[in-house]
């Protein structure tokens, strides 16, 4: 069976939050933040690269003392004045010893105009050279609020980088098409209000979604998981900023993110919380591990858990972000080793012999 790709959980989503201690902007100690995510045997490394000189002294070692690795990162980054700050984290991430660098770029450039897919392009293979010589992995993502947020940009950026031979590398987190889906004041937001096809993809029952586009060019290196729902609720607990100047706090956070389970009275917003709304997460996790079994030469690297302490996430809201954190890696593995296994039984069967067995395993 094809052993499973890495799983990490996302820094800011490790709060033991609850009625008395909300998710907050204030997390734990460093080294308790491993300490939970080891002891959890859920992970295989931890994903948050350091925020200063200090916090990589913290990282590295919390990570020897708990055997556990640092193994990927983001950061948020704005073109024409955050160029030296990309290099200083791409050198953080190799202290550290992490292997993967995600850079999620802001819609504007430092002086104010939108930048163009060429912009992004002539970044992403700066920062690819300057990661490559360092033993580092760069990914671009697919983000609210940055370039990507029109994800039909996504394949137009990839191409003209490939067009100078080197491979685009993608970051998919799919919750921020999901959360959009029949929304029309997100999709206005993405700019494709009257592209009836484009909204469409953003479903990942579709079978030529955004994501199925991007698995099947064999660009995506990193997915991360974070339970959204369609037209979610939004985060009544907590205000962000608006989604193009990134000026003042001016309305409740955005919904991409939902509970993996049922929340219990007080610890969510609402009292309307339905399981089928997760379906898309699902849907998405299962067509991630397809493409890696199916494919031999998979990009696929790690996936990380994204639950995190954010406005237009989960902050205010009152119930265990990280056990929740914790459900969402059990379906994973549990799903995973589900689709391996059906993998496994079909080899050297044909369809008929398949499901002969199949149902014949059934009736037992």
């Amino acid at each position: 069976m094809k052993p499973m790709f890495l799983l990490g959980c996302a820094g800011r989503g490790v709060q033991p939050s609850s009625l008395q201690a909300p998710v907050s902007e204030s997390e734990l100690p460093i080294m308790e933040q491993f300490r939970l995510q080891k002891e959890s045997g859920l992970w295989d490394f931890v994903d948050r690269i350091p925020a200063s000189d200090k916090e990589l002294d913290e990282y590295i070692k919390a990570s020897q003392h708990f055997n556990f690795p640092v193994l990927t990162g983001s950061w948020t980054y704005t073109l024409g004045v955050d160029e030296p700050t990309i290099k200083a984290n791409i050198e953080r991430t190799r202290e550290v010893n992490a292997k993967y660098h995600n850079l999620m770029v802001w819609a504007k450039h430092a002086d104010g105009h939108y930048v163009t897919d060429e912009e992004v392009a002539a970044s992403y293979l700066d920062t690819y050279d300057y990661a490559q010589a360092r033993g580092v992995t760069i990914t671009y993502e697919s983000h609210v609020d940055m370039w990507s947020e029109d994800f039909r940009r996504v394949m137009k950026v990839a191409a003209l980088v490939e067009k100078r031979g080197v491979p685009f590398n993608f970051c998919m987190d799919y919750s921020h098409c999901i959360f959009k889906i029949e929304n029309e004041v997100e999709h206005a937001v993405s700019q494709m209000r009257g592209d009836a096809d484009a909204i469409r993809k953003l479903d990942p029952f579709n079978d030529d979604s955004f994501a199925d586009d991007w698995l099947q060019r064999n660009m995506v290196h990193w997915t991360q998981v974070r339970p959204a729902a369609p037209n979610g609720p939004v985060n009544w607990w907590a205000f962000e900023s608006g989604p193009w100047d990134g000026l003042g706090y001016d309305r409740p956070g955005r919904s991409i993110q939902y509970p993996f389970s049922l929340p219990k009275p007080g610890e969510w917003h609402t009292d309307v919380w339905h399981a089928h709304k997760l379906a898309c997460t699902k849907e998405l996790v299962r067509k991630v591990i397809d493409q890696y079994l199916a494919s031999d030469d998979s990009n696929m690297r790690v996936m990380t858990i994204d639950n995190i302490n954010l406005g237009a996430y989960g902050l205010g809201w009152k119930y265990n972000m990280f056990a929740d954190s914790c459900l969402v890696a059990k379906f994973v593995r549990e799903l995973y080793a589900e689709r391996a296994a059906i993998v496994e039984a079909k080899k050297g069967k044909t369809n008929k012999e398949f499901v002969e067995q199949y149902r014949g395993t059934v009736s037992h």
